[in-house]
């Protein structure tokens, strides 16, 4: 039975994407096939959640039929393995990263031995179809882990993570704070620095989450705070436009700062004043996460490594 070895070239980092990779190996454990993550030597495995996914060592030498699965953002390990012998698989999280310092940064004569793709998501999948050459490109989809994220007592609290956009949250809490005549009674929780179970802790208690997603292929904590039954407001980045609706948030152009604090403005008042219309919006946005669910990315990855690359479990 082949072995399936996603590699993280920065296994300990505090990015959605890196958790990802040790939750697909983590499934597809779970599922019975043969997978483990491979980290760096002197690397540990991240400590900001809790996995199951076995990890082992760089130094172990491969066998000769491993799959090796690559992330699109690490051109370092798409140079070293690309004159391997073993089948490869290229995980793509952000099509930007490939189309910049990823894949697209190799030499022609390199970028040969990459033609098989996993997607994040539809539009993922749609450039890579675009802009790169392939064989086979599938999409298993990111997702909100409803085992972890839900709601629970709202507060007054308004979530954020502005890992991406740190001044445009500075830009748009002034303007809140002078747009809106209760901003004293909220309370921000930036939560870039907290462990998985501390942001689900915050998001499942903010009454508010706002968005400051910025070119993010899915925007994984988005739909993590709809799954929290947040009332969003903000940027969808790219990746959130398969599923934002007029429903479910309030979603402002990119870059607009003024346009998302008032924007936010809207969704505290909803918050404030009770009643159906924050309710429908809740719902609606505990109904597009329940799209994102682990048990639809489990399935897409079953069925991905069974019937597109034969792997049995």
């Amino acid at each position: 039975m082949a072995r399936i070895v996603y590699m993280a070239p920065h296994a300990n980092a505090r990015t959605g994407g890196n958790k990802m990779v040790f939750r697909h190996v983590e499934t597809l454990c779970a599922l019975g096939f043969d997978a483990v993550v491979r980290r760096p030597p002197q690397t540990p495995s991240p400590a900001w959640f809790e996995h199951r996914a076995p990890s082992e060592d760089a130094s172990v030498p491969f066998s000769p039929d491993d799959i090796l699965v690559l992330p699109e953002d690490s051109p370092e390990a798409l140079r070293q393995s690309a004159a391997l012998p073993n089948r490869k698989v290229i995980f793509c999280q952000n099509p930007y990263a490939l189309a910049s310092y990823g894949l697209a940064g190799l030499p022609p004569e390199l970028r040969g031995g990459y033609r098989t793709f996993m997607a994040c998501g539809v539009g993922v999948a749609g450039l890579i179809a675009r802009f790169f050459d392939y064989e086979l490109i599938s999409v298993v989809p990111g997702f909100a882990d409803e085992r972890t994220f839900g709601p629970k007592a709202k507060e007054q609290v308004i979530a954020c993570s502005p890992r991406h956009r740190k001044v445009e949250q500075m830009a748009i809490r002034y303007m809140f704070e002078r747009l809106h005549p209760n901003a004293d009674a909220w309370r921000w929780e930036p939560m870039e620095t907290r462990t998985e179970a501390e942001v689900a802790d915050v998001m499942g208690r903010a009454s508010v989450f706002l968005s400051l997603a910025r070119m993010e292929a899915l925007s994984l904590t988005t739909l993590e705070a709809m799954a929290s039954e947040c009332l969003v407001a903000g940027f969808t980045g790219i990746g959130a436009r398969e599923f934002a609706t007029s429903v479910n948030g309030i979603w402002v152009d990119e870059d607009d700062c003024e346009a998302a604090a008032h924007g936010l403005v809207r969704a505290v008042a909803l918050a404030e004043r009770g009643g159906g219309a924050q309710a429908l919006m809740r719902h609606a946005a505990a109904q597009t996460a329940a799209q994102w669910s682990h048990a639809a990315f489990a399935q897409a990855l079953a069925a991905f490594w069974r019937d597109r690359m034969g792997v049995t479990a």
